[in-house]
Parts: C-alpha cells; sequence; structure tokens
C-alpha cells in the first residue's frame, strides 16, 4: 500500500497548482496503482440526489419517485462517495454511498476529492469489466455526478453487447430518467436484442408520460416478437391512463 500511496503523490505532483482535481485518466492510474486493498474517492453529488451516509440513496426529481418516508428524512446533498475493492490489480467492486465522511485506514488508498465529470466517466467504463451490483453502483453513482451530461456515454453502454448485461440495464434506466429526448431513447429500442434489455425498456419508457412514450409503447405491443415483452407493454399502458393507451386496449379486447 505505501508504494501505491507514493505512486499517487507522484501523480499528484505532475498536476498544477490550484488544479488537483484528478483527470479520468489520472484517476485510473491512481487506481491501478493499487493491486489489492480498496480505493476510495469522492465527488460533488448533482442537485436532488440525497443519502445519509449509510448507504441509502434517492433522488428528488421530476421523473424519480421517492416513499412517504424518505419525504421526512433529512436529505445530505452529498457528497458521492465510491470504493474501489481491487484484488490482483483488477478492480472486483464498487460501492457507493451520498453523504457522511470516512477516514482511510492502512488497507485503504484514498484519491480524496476528484472531478464529478471524470470520476462519472471512468465509472461508466469500469461498469464495461464489472457485473451485478457492483455494475449498478458505478453506474448510479456515475449518474449522481455533479453537472455531467452523460446521455451519449450512457447510449453507447445500452448499445454495446459486450458490456455486462445489468450495465446495460443500469445504464438505460439511468438515460431515461435524464434530459435526453424521448424520441432518443425510442430509438434504441432498435438495438435491444436481449429479452431483459426490452422488458426493461417497456418500463424506462412508461416514466416518459409523454406522447412520444405512448406510441413506442404501442409500438411495441404490436411488434415485439416476444410474446411477454408484448404483454409487458401493455401493463404499462394500461397504467398510463392515457386515452389512446386505453382505446388500444379496448380494441385487442374486443376483437
Amino acid at each position: 500500500m505505501r508504494n501505491a500511496r507514493l505512486a499517487i503523490v507522484g501523480l499528484l505532483a505532475t498536476v498544477p497548482l490550484g488544479a488537483r482535481s484528478l483527470t479520468a485518466q489520472s484517476i485510473a492510474a491512481g487506481v491501478n496503482a493499487v493491486r489489492d486493498g480498496i480505493v476510495l474517492l469522492t465527488f460533488a453529488a448533482r442537485p436532488g440526489v440525497c443519502g445519509d451516509g449509510t448507504g441509502n440513496v434517492w433522488t428528488r426529481n421530476a421523473r424519480s419517485s421517492f416513499a412517504s418516508d424518505e419525504r421526512q428524512r433529512t436529505c445530505v446533498a452529498g457528497p458521492v462517495r465510491v470504493a474501489l475493492g481491487r484484488t490482483d490489480g483488477q478492480t472486483i467492486s464498487v460501492r457507493k454511498w451520498v453523504g457522511g465522511r470516512w477516514t482511510a485506514s492502512s488497507s485503504e488508498t484514498n484519491l480524496g476529492d476528484v472531478s464529478p465529470a471524470d470520476a462519472a466517466r471512468y465509472l461508466i467504463e469500469l461498469a464495461r469489466t464489472v457485473a451485478g451490483t457492483s455494475a449498478g453502483d458505478a453506474i448510479s453513482a456515475a449518474a449522481f455526478a455533479d453537472q455531467v451530461n452523460l446521455s451519449p456515454e450512457f447510449s453507447r453502454l445500452v448499445r454495446d453487447s459486450n458490456a455486462p448485461l445489468e450495465s446495460r440495464k443500469q445504464a438505460l434506466y439511468w438515460l431515461g430518467d435524464g434530459d435526453v429526448q424521448t424520441a432518443e431513447l425510442a430509438a434504441l429500442y432498435a438495438d435491444l436484442k436481449p429479452f431483459e434489455l426490452r422488458e426493461h425498456f417497456t418500463f424506462v419508457i412508461s416514466q416518459r408520460h409523454d406522447d412520444l412514450a405512448i406510441e413506442k409503447l404501442i409500438d411495441v405491443a404490436k411488434h415485439d416478437r416476444d410474446l411477454e415483452i408484448r404483454k409487458r407493454a401493455m401493463f404499462w399502458l394500461g397504467q398510463s391512463g392515457d386515452p389512446r393507451a386505453l382505446k388500444f386496449l379496448q380494441d385487442i379486447l374486443t376483437r
């Protein structure tokens, strides 16, 4: 661990004074300098991201809902804290928190405060090599980063057939939760080959509640090759309460 810290110190020494925030490349170099152990990094959260420092995280925006008990919680608005588990020179785990504090132990290396934009892009790339809950934490931590438009990166990840399925699902969710236009979100559907992604797509676009979202759900309900996906699209159409959706479902039932 001492050698890893010395490598990071040397890395920081190359950054001009007043610009100590690590770039995505130097974040990667700092992480890769640790063969075994935990690497910690911290960055600013975007507005609306709340946490309690113990792992509970929620967002407050137009598309994300949160339970009534969360309305009673005190919103700690960051920072986002990420712990990367390293074994044999590979990152094998990612965990995130919002709020709270930590002090690096002897087995941990703290990279300190890093640029939100660079941290987000580093974590999205990392999500191409980790899976399961670690993929989810990497993507959501990136989505929580302050003042970053990640729509292009999320779109590329969703379309990347070589990326882990969980990473692609999480990228699709956060893309839908962001500011990307519904037409662009709908256009992704043609590139979603796995059943799980197309199923997840029906939920993601159902959260838009606009004309294009309803039209796309009707299209999926009519034309998807899997009956279960068509059923899922019809379920979300029924939940929407939209007159066009209800007429479409009524027409099916009265044929």
